[in-house]
């Protein structure tokens, strides 16, 4: 990986294994672990964000008019990206920028939702918004939190930005009018909803430290199983 890239070779990122993705149907052997964005240091995060808002910059981002923008950092591991880049754009833009988050609620389910904080409300509404994630896969938690505001405060989605999508999202397919990904390398993955996972039928031992993998241990177990022909694994993801 080089140019764009370096960064997440940088921040030992990139970790290789047997995976369970977010959405829970997709396996793969790679994974970028956000956590280590954390831990590049200040100063290097700090330049990172910059340099994220200035490729939005350089393919395009427009503002279209607007005279304040919120950036929504999504609970809870981007919320504190929100405040960079916001600065960042405020120092570029002759607008004012301000940070913008979601707080996560835990339904009967046990699935986690975001809501805007019932304080916030007021100060979002009719607000025009660029949501900042910091690794965009299946797009869901870009895709949530655009509906969320437009839902709930009549908020415009300008754009999406991300240091790294990994799934080859676009603006129509996460429902933005813009979308500027620092950098991105779609990884394989394999959608159990089409077919059984090479991975898991070659015995190999699922990663249960990163992404959804202990969850999934805790109810199907290791590989090898191997699969029973009837298995029906889509309970782990509806």
């Amino acid at each position: 990986m080089a140019g764009k890239g370096e960064f997440i070779k940088e921040t030992g990122a990139v970790a290789e294994g047997h995976f369970v993705y977010k959405a829970g149907y997709a396996h793969g052997d790679l994974y970028i672990n956000k956590e280590q964005f954390s831990k590049m240091g200040a100063k290097k995060l700090i330049s990172l964000i910059d340099r994220v808002g200035a490729n939005a910059l350089t393919l395009g981002l427009g503002f279209n008019g607007v005279k304040k923008v919120g950036i929504i950092g999504p609970a809870y591991g981007a919320i504190p990206f929100s405040l960079s880049l916001a600065a960042f754009f405020e120092s570029a833009i002759q607008i004012p920028f301000f940070p913008a988050r979601t707080q996560l609620v835990r339904d009967n389910t046990g699935r986690d939702h975001h809501v805007i904080p019932e304080k916030l409300l007021k100060d979002y509404q009719d607000g025009a918004f660029i949501i900042h994630d910091d690794i965009v896969n299946n797009g869901t938690t870009i895709k949530e939190v655009a509906r969320l505001f437009r839902n709930a405060v009549n908020g415009r989605i300008l754009a999406a930005t991300c240091f790294v999508d990994r799934g080859g999202q676009t603006a129509e397919s996460l429902g933005v009018e813009q979308y500027y990904p620092y950098f991105a390398k779609k990884l394989e993955q394999y959608d159990l909803r089409e077919a059984p996972c090479p991975l898991c039928r070659a015995g190999v031992p699922i990663t249960t430290d990163l992404g959804k993998g202990r969850e999934w241990v805790a109810i199907f177990g290791q590989p090898p199983y191997p699969y029973p022909e009837d298995m029906d694994f889509s309970g782990f993801w509806e």
